[in-house]
């Protein structure tokens, strides 16, 4: 999961490949069974709920102090799926140009993912390929109990423009405010807590080489090894003696990209972002226009 080839373990350990690739599985079928590893955001919770909250405010000295999590999609790049295994080869060709599977996280402000899906095609907008999930589609109906809890209490969970705005889903207002300064102070804001999961996908991608190229595992193996990746970044970011930064023993000099998933422009796919209503985003951007806070660069109202 390194980056190491199995060649070179073979080599080491006086082994054939099968039992190196027999190995790995078993390694990969115990993480993702083991409890201890399991992804734990306990969203129902209002005392977690309230936990997160303040670790989001206090790293970032944020003037919102009801965000609760970071949402965004990653493109992991596979090779091209079979027709065997697959109903349609095409819906995993991804706009970026490779075949790859979407997979939507969550993590919190210490960049430990809290929940994960890997279930939609490389070709599913972020915004499909959540609400396509338990949790998304718990949080697309505001009279089902849990999307209630968390209006009742204020909650939400900070995305990017890919995803439509609503009352639990804390997303910017579109074309950077048209040069509404509260507006453009709550997108710099909200932006802040946003580049958790930005900040998490690049640990991970960094961390695990298996990332670095496409995905070669037989397909129907490949969200497994995705989801013990996640539950690994956890248990590495519990048991890191360091602080922030998580690359120090980490391997370097490779040829790695990372590619952010679906950040598109406003005027595409024929969504008026504009049209989007959402109280959540109105009283959020009040909250930063009373406490009188504008992004840096620009010149405070007297």
């Amino acid at each position: 999961m390194g980056g190491g080839s199995y060649v070179d373990m073979c080599a080491a350990f006086g082994v054939h490949s099968a039992s190196v690739y027999r190995a790995v599985w078993d390694v990969v079928d115990a993480v993702n069974s083991s409890p201890a590893l399991a992804l734990d955001f306990q969203v129902e919770d209002c005392t977690r709920r309230a936990a997160y909250a303040a670790r989001f405010k206090a790293q970032r000295n944020s003037p919102f102090g009801n965000v609760i999590g970071a949402l965004d999609g990653i493109a992991v790049q596979q090779e091209q799926p079979l027709a065997t295994d697959v109903t349609c080869v095409a819906d995993y060709y991804s706009r970026k140009g490779f075949y790859a599977l979407s997979v939507q996280a969550i993590c919190d402000a210490d960049y430990k993912f809290r929940w994960m899906s890997c279930k939609s095609p490389g070709s599913a907008h972020d915004s499909s390929a959540f609400t396509g999930t338990n949790l998304g589609q718990a949080l697309l109906h505001p009279e089902n109990p849990l999307a209630a809890r968390l209006i009742q209490a204020g909650h939400c969970i900070s995305a990017d423009e890919a995803y439509a705005a609503s009352e639990v889903l804390a997303v910017p207002w579109p074309g950077g405010g048209k040069g509404d300064r509260w507006r453009d102070s709550y997108n710099f804001y909200l932006s802040s807590l946003r580049i958790h999961i930005e900040q998490a996908f690049g640990m991970l991608v960094w961390r695990w080489g298996v990332f670095w190229r496409p995905l070669r595992v037989p397909f129907v193996k490949r969200p497994g090894l995705v989801r013990a990746c996640f539950r690994l970044h956890n248990f590495c970011r519990d048991h890191s003696t360091e602080g922030v930064a998580p690359f120090g023993d980490d391997r370097s000099g490779g040829s790695v990209f990372f590619l952010r998933n679906d950040a598109v422009n406003s005027d595409q796919r024929g969504r008026r972002r504009d049209r989007e209503r959402s109280l959540l985003r109105v009283r959020m951007t009040e909250r930063v226009e009373e406490l009188g806070l504008v992004r840096p660069g620009v010149a405070p109202m007297y």
